[in-house]
């Protein structure tokens, strides 16, 4: 195969064939030719100038349909462009907001240019206005003056009963009460709640209220109480000895 290397024995036997001391080929490397990157380093003045030169012919074409072409854009604009084969959402968007954006900029700035010249006019108009007023008064400015201060009615008289009254004075029982208010008494309750009976024996001023023990009262309770507890002392420890019976006769 031609990419295998030969054997050593057929090497020699070429090496020997061709002798030594030759003369350098022409694929040795002083016979090579220079490399890319150093001819574009060493040419870049020639490749600019081409440069340039394709440049303004792609210019000039380009130049002389420029007008149909600004036209016929101008005509496209109005209609909605569809996505054009392989175009994404986003770069859909983008261009036809590029498309929008000098339309929006030319409507806000004549709206804008509308509203200043109607405010502009407004402003004239009340300016005439009142010139036209001021000069209708100004021949007959002496003559109002002196019916003016002819014609002046005194200032009525506010009577004492008209007076409003201050907000200490207003303030009753029947006000109603306010969150932040503070009482100065506790309520006065002068009707019985709809569906209580009246205690009896009990006087709306003086006499004793339910709920009130006297001192014989709370003794009785406390000997009430001292019985109550030896009762169920007691009864607790019977239950013990009850207990402790039973276990030892289970034990025996």
């Amino acid at each position: 195969m031609p990419h295998k290397r030969a054997k050593r024995s057929v090497r020699e036997q070429q090496r020997s064939a061709k002798g030594a001391d030759l003369a350098p080929s022409k694929q040795s490397l002083s016979n090579e030719p220079i490399p890319k990157s150093l001819s574009r380093v060493l040419n870049a003045s020639k490749i600019r100038e081409s440069y340039k030169k394709r440049k303004m012919e792609d210019g000039e074409t380009e130049g002389k349909g420029g007008a149909k072409k600004r036209k016929l854009s101008g005509k496209e604009s109005g209609k909605a462009s569809g996505i054009l084969p392989g175009e994404s959402l986003q770069h859909y968007n983008k261009r036809v907001e590029d498309d929008m954006r000098p339309l929006v900029k030319n409507a806000v700035q004549s709206s804008l240019a509308v509203a200043r010249s109607t405010k502009k006019q407004e402003i004239s108009e009340k300016a005439a206005k009142k010139n036209a007023l001021a000069s209708k008064k100004k021949p007959g400015t002496e003559n109002d003056s002196d019916d003016d201060v002819s014609h002046q009615s005194p200032p009525p008289q506010r009577s004492k009963q008209t007076e409003r009254a201050t907000e200490f004075q207003s303030l009753s029982s029947s006000a109603p009460r306010r969150l932040n208010d503070i009482a100065q008494a506790p309520p006065e309750l002068k009707r019985l709640p709809r569906g209580a009976s009246a205690a009896k024996g009990s006087t709306t001023s003086g006499g004793k209220r339910d709920g009130v023990l006297s001192m014989a009262q709370k003794a009785m309770m406390e000997q009430e109480r001292e019985k109550a507890i030896a009762h169920y002392r007691q009864l607790k420890a019977s239950r013990r000895k009850d207990n402790d019976n039973d276990g030892a006769v289970v034990e025996y």
